[in-house]
């Protein structure tokens, strides 16, 4: 059996508040993929395919299968395209952007479809090849049951994705395949001959990686609240960041879990209106 990483970032995905989103270079998510023992590994930056040509040329250093993917925005919400040979843009609607998939010889995965930051494409997800059941980054604990309750009654084949920004997180969602081949791999998930293993992201990763995220944009930050924001809400958020980039005490943590408590009671309200 083999297992693969379908939902991967790496610095090529880039934020807008936030400029730094993905961490990881392309060769050190190939590197990683490879320490962890997996059979393959997918790189989805957001809107853009910069990461291929490195990632793949490390792939074939370290032997294992690297899938072309990107995560797209279409009208309705996100999308991953998996198997394709070129860049396909954001702004279109989701029949589209499938379309245009299926032209280029991959497969369409629904990610995160009902995301409590309204990211997903909600119902539209039957229109994809498949769709992710289970997103280990995902804060809340209510839309990864929503999706697989939802997925188990159409019928929609159904994978997990890390949706991992940071190395700590890859292969905390693993897609297990009968065969090593990256057509094969392909197959079995529109097959749905997936079967999936997956745990959630622990909030300490989380952590790190949001700390990071401030630490490399923090110019950038500092400068959009400069510019957007008046006396005192500019002084406060400058403040609590400086103050979250230095500690890494049991404040934030506590913050954190807090944080999960109300985005699941959120989500699971979210949830309640799309029943």
């Amino acid at each position: 059996m083999h297992a693969f990483e379908i939902h991967c970032h790496t610095y090529y995905s880039r934020g807008t508040k936030i400029p730094w989103e993905g961490l990881p270079s392309p060769e050190d998510v190939i590197r990683k993929a490879k320490s962890i023992g997996l059979s393959g590994i997918a790189v989805t930056d957001h809107g853009n395919t910069k990461s291929w040509e490195r990632a793949k040329k490390e792939a074939k250093n370290q032997d294992i299968v690297f899938i072309p993917g990107e995560e797209i925005e279409t009208r309705q919400g996100h999308v991953t395209a998996l198997g394709i040979s070129e860049h396909i843009k954001n702004g279109l609607s989701v029949p589209e952007t499938i379309d245009l998939v299926h032209e280029q010889g991959g497969i369409a995965v629904a990610v995160h479809p009902y995301d409590m930051r309204g990211f997903g494409i909600k119902d539209l997800f039957l229109k994809a090849d498949a769709v992710e059941v289970f997103n280990a980054l995902s804060l809340d604990r209510v839309s990864n049951w929503f999706t697989r309750k939802k997925a188990e009654g159409s019928g929609m084949p159904m994978v997990a994705g890390s949706d991992a920004h940071s190395l700590e997180m890859i292969g905390y969602a693993r897609n297990i395949a009968r065969d090593a081949g990256l057509d094969s791999f392909l197959k079995e998930i529109k097959k749905g001959e997936i079967k999936t293993e997956y745990e959630y992201v622990p909030l300490a990763l989380m952590n790190d990686w949001i700390r990071q995220r401030f630490i490399n944009s923090y110019a950038d930050v500092i400068s959009y609240i400069n510019t957007r924001y008046s006396m005192p809400k500019a002084w406060l958020a400058k403040n609590m960041i400086r103050r979250y980039i230095v500690s890494t005490g049991s404040f934030w943590n506590a913050l954190g879990k807090l944080g999960i408590v109300f985005s699941s009671v959120y989500a699971g309200l979210k949830v309640f209106s799309y029943c």
